[in-house]
C-alpha cells in the first residue's frame, strides 16, 4: 500500500513542478530614461539633466564623469589647452579640420557619416557622428567638442547600432540640449 503514494511523489517531483525556466537579465538593450535626474559635475564647470536610472560614471584621468546603462555611455571629458581656444565660426571650421585629421590618424576605424558646427550646452561647438570599434564592439558614436575656460569639453555618447537611434532620441538628445558648460 505504501508504493503507490511513493511512486506519485516519485513521479510529481521527476515532472519538475515549480522548476519554471528563469529568463536571465537584459544585459544588451539600454534601459528607457526614467526619473528625471540633474548631474553636476561643479569641478568640470558641466552641468545636465539624465535619466536617474541610468549609472553615473566615476571620474579618472580626463574623464570627468558621464552616465551609463548597459551597453550605452555619454561620457563627458575634459582637456586642458594652451593654445588659444576658437571663438569665431571660422576657427571653429579650421579646428574642425584638425579634429577630423586628428581621428583619422588616432583611429582609423571611425567613419565619420556628419559633421558640423553645433550650439551645445551655450557654446558653439563641433559635433561629428559616425561609427568605430570599441573593444572589438561596433558603436554608433554622437561626438561634441566644446571649447571654454582654457579646455576641451568632450561629451562622447555611444550605443551599438541596433540601439543608437532610439538611445540618440531618448536620452543623449535631451541629455546634450540640457547641457550647461561654465567656468568651473
Amino acid at each position: 500500500m505504501r508504493r503507490p503514494g511513493l511512486l506519485i511523489i516519485l513521479l510529481v517531483a521527476l515532472a519538475g513542478c515549480g522548476n519554471a525556466r528563469t529568463r536571465p537579465p537584459d544585459t544588451e538593450h539600454p534601459d528607457a530614461p526614467r526619473l528625471p535626474h540633474d548631474y553636476a559635475i561643479a569641478d568640470a564647470g558641466v552641468s545636465f539633466e539624465g535619466p536617474g536610472n541610468w549609472q553615473p560614471l566615476p571620474p579618472g584621468g580626463p574623464l570627468v564623469g558621464g552616465i551609463r546603462n548597459k551597453t550605452a555611455t555619454l561620457a563627458i571629458w575634459r582637456y586642458p589647452r594652451t593654445e588659444p581656444l576658437p571663438t569665431t565660426s571660422a576657427a571653429l571650421e579650421e579646428v574642425r579640420g584638425l579634429l577630423l585629421a586628428r581621428i583619422r590618424q588616432r583611429n582609423p576605424t571611425f567613419v565619420v557619416r556628419q559633421s558640423r558646427l553645433r550650439r551645445r550646452g551655450g557654446l558653439e561647438g563641433i559635433e561629428l557622428v559616425g561609427r568605430q570599434t570599441i573593444a572589438g564592439l561596433r558603436y554608433y558614436v554622437r561626438s561634441t567638442h566644446l571649447f571654454k575656460a582654457g579646455a576641451e569639453v568632450v561629451i562622447d555618447a555611444y550605443a551599438p547600432p541596433g540601439e543608437f537611434v532610439r538611445v540618440d532620441r531618448t536620452v543623449f538628445g535631451p541629455v546634450l540640449r540640457s547641457l550647461k558648460v561654465t567656468t568651473p
